[in-house]
């Protein structure tokens, strides 16, 4: 779907980080934060990641991580529910940086965000933060179908389905010069992609990890979910994270220590099995506990 986040050191805003750790109401002028409450913006209808539950409330792996922070730093979170516009950049300026007159003022922080070098040297007004997981493209395999570990190849001549306009989709429909492509079959999201692997509609279901395992549900040990040998894909994986205006440097530390914290005691990888997705380390992050 989509393609779509720095503290001075602590001895400069020693009161500052006092204030935030003991729970006081406080403003920081250049976070914007104010009467202790730390806004987020997170991708409406991105499921498990973060999307509008029944009872009208935001819920999901990125939403539950966005309160997980939020506590850490002594604060409450407002979590807005957004939509993901054109491009990465356009989301960034409205939801990060500058804001909007329709959808209204930018959030502090922003789940979600691409961990990527070239991403950071194209938008100097955001400082990129807190890889918290590495999102991976995998497939999702049927053994019964396919027998065990079967490789890219088998979809020459067996149906495998993907959620429309992902990277997924653009890799299977160009591989192998198009071999693949007559035996794609497109779904709007993974979850109804995955209800057609269950139906046998499909042999298999290429994506990203997090989404599949989660869609499988109670399902998930009857396929065999990993990443494949795809030549000519751009690339497999990449890590996520956490995007804020740069001039918010002291906003941007205090997230950096609270992520670390929550992935050292084990709280986002908690945060993932509750969703049944499994957890992986972000590859920025080799300082990070290895399991």
């Amino acid at each position: 779907m989509m393609f779509k986040i720095k503290l001075v050191r602590l001895s400069v805003f020693i009161i500052y980080c006092a204030c935030l750790f003991t729970g006081q109401v406080h403003a920081e002028t250049e976070a914007g934060i104010t009467s202790g409450i730390l806004k987020f913006a997170a991708y409406d209808n991105f499921p498990p990641y973060s999307y509008q539950a029944a009872n009208g409330k935001a819920e999901g792996i990125d939403v539950d991580i966005a309160r997980a922070l939020a506590e850490k730093l002594g604060l409450k979170a407002n979590i807005r529910l957004v939509f993901a516009d054109e491009s990465l950049e356009d989301d960034l300026r409205v939801y990060v940086w500058k804001g909007h007159h329709v959808t209204g003022p930018p959030a502090d922080v922003m789940l979600h965000i691409p961990y990527d070098e070239n991403l950071m040297k194209r938008e100097d007004k955001i400082s990129f933060i807190a890889p918290y997981f590495e999102d991976q493209v995998v497939v999702a395999a049927d053994p019964e179908q396919l027998g065990s570990n079967p490789q890219i190849t088998a979809f020459f001549s067996n149906k495998i389905g993907v959620e429309r306009v992902t990277m997924a989709d653009g890799y299977l429909l160009g591989a192998y010069r198009g071999q693949i492509r007559n035996n794609v079959l497109h779904y709007h999201s993974i979850p109804e992609a995955i209800q057609a692997l269950l139906k046998k509609d499909v042999t298999a279901v290429m994506g990203m990890r997090t989404e599949i395992e989660s869609a499988l549900d109670d399902s998930k040990n009857k396929y065999q979910i990993g990443l494949m040998q795809m030549p000519g894909i751009a690339k497999a994986s990449w890590d996520q994270g956490l995007a804020v205006k740069a001039s918010n440097q002291a906003l941007s530390k205090s997230l950096q220590d609270a992520m670390t914290s929550l992935i050292n005691d084990g709280t986002i990888k908690n945060i993932f099995n509750k969703y049944n997705a499994s957890y992986h380390i972000p590859a920025a992050k080799i300082n990070y506990p290895q399991e």
